[in-house]
């Protein structure tokens, strides 16, 4: 029936109007507005739930408590262009040893940039660990993103010379998009022994 129509599918999707405007003068939809609805608006580009008496927007100014991220850990050997995928992980972990410096390339994934995933002003922060041997100082030399090079301002003032013997060399990455396929990028390299 019609009814269940309505209930069983239009209450239960993600409604799509082109403004706030347009979804507030959808007559269906004012007849049918129940609390739990989903709407999506493409001049705002945001998601918004009914409460039962307004619509809210989704993860706008709200508190982020705690958030967990995923973490990619590899046992292979740090290769020569590492690739960070962020459409897995955030986090990269390599507990094998590199067999000489290397290349941190942030990228969206194998077949997406990072640059169609993120709008300008956002930004990303990425980790990524490997193990050094005793007798080891390789580090990463060159920082690329989508495989363009970027220069990172370094904490301290000064872009480190070499990894850290015997030890755990963590790099942090915090990646900002200024314009279409350009970014800023701070960075450091921290020992944990």
């Amino acid at each position: 029936t019609a009814a269940q129509v309505q209930n069983y599918l239009q209450n239960q999707s993600v409604m799509f109007f082109a403004s706030a405007a347009a979804r507030d003068a959808s007559a269906p939809l004012t007849a049918a507005l129940t609390e739990g609805m989903f709407c999506y608006l493409a001049d705002t580009n945001i998601t918004a739930y009914y409460n039962g008496s307004a619509w809210i927007p989704l993860f706008q100014n709200q508190v982020l408590t705690s958030p967990k991220e995923q973490a990619a850990i590899s046992a292979s050997a740090v290769a020569a262009t590492t690739n960070i995928d962020v459409s897995t992980a955030s986090v990269q972990i390599t507990t094998g040893a590199p067999a000489a410096n290397f290349t941190l390339n942030v990228r969206g994934s194998a077949s997406v940039t990072l640059d169609s995933l993120m709008a300008v002003n956002d930004s990303i922060t990425v980790t990524f660990e490997c193990l050094n041997g005793a007798a080891n100082t390789f580090y990463a030399t060159a920082y690329t993103i989508d495989g363009n090079p970027v220069t990172p301002k370094w904490l301290g003032g000064t872009a480190p010379v070499a990894g850290f013997a015997s030890s755990a060399n963590v790099y942090m990455l915090q990646i900002r998009k200024t314009a279409a396929a350009t970014f800023t990028c701070i960075a450091s390299l921290s020992q944990f022994a």
